[in-house]
């Protein structure tokens, strides 16, 4: 990063252009540059921070940054690095990702058979078109109100049993049920992960979700849902339909206030000595209605990164925080 930083010129004004849309690209390449992910010019419009402007000055003001040397353009993908050993990476996990994505959904069809729960939706990598040797297929699961917990309990036995506790192919790690479904966490971290969710069980609750949290388009004016045409929606019947019926009153929720505390305990027990009071109800939210388990608490360290570079670009290309007052 270096040398982008020492090779190009100041980003000043020319006649007849936008630098408010100049800066908002810049920080949107910048996020996606934490993950080391190039972006298509459609991809930048849907993640600016900015609306009220067409595809021609989107396009207009991306290659004036290049001509300028603050971003590189390398076979119609955009980064504020250069060389194409990222576009080659980018274009090997978007084709695994692909080849996994029949797998995805009847893994998520798997999810969906289990008690309780009304819709699954993929998340982290590969909900943004990409996956690795190192990547988790990471699913975000809505339940019925009251019995997220049982619903959790029993995917997590079946992974310990039957998948002998693998996280790869079955990492289920935020719950939430039907009747909490905005999400109280409210940051550029959230708002990505959560545009880009992968509807591929429940269409219903996909729909509910988005509706439940206008506040994306404070971060992303120009966001539009995925399409839920082809998801399938909840069916509760057979087996399903007789445990949550058995499970349907005081039993119920006993077991799921027995679930949740214990989990917790388990929680606390693992990791509780190695972060503040804060971030561990962040990274491990255990709620009623809400289950989160981020050992890694990437949200924090996201957000942080991201500040860094803000700061760390905008005071070697502009000599002040510019990019910052976002």
């Amino acid at each position: 990063m270096r040398g982008i930083i020492e090779n190009s010129e100041p980003l000043k004004l020319r006649p007849g252009e936008n630098i408010a849309l100049q800066h908002s690209i810049l920080r949107t390449l910048l996020y996606f540059d934490i993950f080391r992910y190039p972006l298509k010019p459609d991809e930048v419009y849907k993640f600016l921070g900015t609306n009220s402007i067409t595809l021609y000055d989107l396009h207009d003001a991306m290659e004036s940054l290049v001509e300028k040397g603050h971003a590189y353009h390398h076979r119609g993908f955009y980064s504020i690095q250069q060389g194409e050993e990222l576009v080659k990476r980018r274009l090997n996990g978007n084709d695994h990702a692909k080849k996994l994505t029949g797998f995805a959904k009847r893994r998520a069809a798997l999810i969906g058979r289990f008690p309780f729960v009304r819709g699954v939706m993929a998340s982290g990598s590969f909900s943004k078109g990409y996956m690795d040797e190192h990547s988790d297929l990471d699913f975000f699961v809505v339940t019925a109100p009251g019995r997220l917990w049982i619903a959790r309990m029993m995917i997590v036995l079946f992974k310990r049993l039957f998948l002998f506790n693998s996280h790869k192919y079955f990492c289920c790690n935020y719950f939430v049920d039907t009747e909490h479904l905005q999400i109280e966490e409210k940051n550029l971290f959230t708002a990505t992960e959560l545009a880009t969710l992968i509807p591929l069980y429940g269409a219903a609750s996909y729909d509910r979700l988005m509706a439940a949290n206008t506040w994306l388009k404070d971060f992303f004016p120009n966001f539009t849902p995925g399409t839920t045409e082809q998801v399938p929606e909840d069916r509760t019947r057979s087996i399903k339909a007789l445990i949550e019926n058995l499970l349907g009153g005081r039993l119920g929720e006993r077991l799921a206030n027995y679930f949740r505390k214990l989990t917790l305990q388990r929680w606390r027990r693992l990791y509780a000595a190695k972060y503040p009071a804060d971030d561990f109800d962040i990274a491990f939210k255990t709620t009623v209605s809400v289950s989160k388990n981020h050992p890694n608490h990437f949200q924090r360290k996201i957000l942080e990164r991201y500040n860094q570079r803000l700061l760390d670009f905008s005071r070697n290309k502009f000599g002040m925080a510019e990019l910052t007052d976002w």
